[in-house]
């Protein structure tokens, strides 16, 4: 099976597969979130991101940022939440996560607002497993609440 997201398909099916299960109340955190970024910052970030990958023709950003979207649209439409700032924030985080390279501030400008409900966005650092960890089965939840290390939940 080649991964259609390059190297790091795992982590966006994981991230697709966490947002289609927030409920109401964290697509309105993540909604507000996005909204009180910086629109500066993040087109920096997406200037950076793209000149980081422009070499690479079959670099798969724009196709894991456009299936983020879809999900995060799917999701919206089922939960009767229709602003389109939450489609946003998954169209930026889904790049994020798939391109090489990107500097953790330009990471943590476009992962953010996601990154406020879906805990596992932190990049994996030699603290923790971050994505690395192994996916949790179907019915268990992705990240259990529980303090990690530095006690951080």
């Amino acid at each position: 099976m080649k991964p259609i997201f390059g190297p790091h398909t795992p982590r966006l099916l994981q991230f697709l597969t966490s947002m289609r299960g927030l409920p109401p109340a964290a697509i309105d955190l993540v909604t507000s979130t996005w909204n009180e970024a910086s629109p500066l910052d993040r087109a920096v970030a997406w200037a950076h991101l793209q000149l980081g990958t422009a070499a690479d023709e079959e670099y798969p950003i724009m196709a894991a940022a456009s299936a983020a979207r879809r999900a995060a649209m799917e999701t919206a439409r089922r939960l009767g939440r229709s602003d389109w700032a939450f489609w946003a924030a998954a169209w930026d985080a889904g790049a994020a996560i798939t391109a090489d390279g990107l500097s953790e501030g330009d990471y943590q400008t476009l992962t953010c607002p996601l990154g406020t409900v879906i805990p596992a966005l932190k990049r994996a650092g030699p603290e923790d497993f971050g994505w690395w960890a192994p996916a949790p089965r179907v019915g268990q939840p992705l990240h259990s609440g529980a303090a990690g290390p530095g006690g951080q939940a």
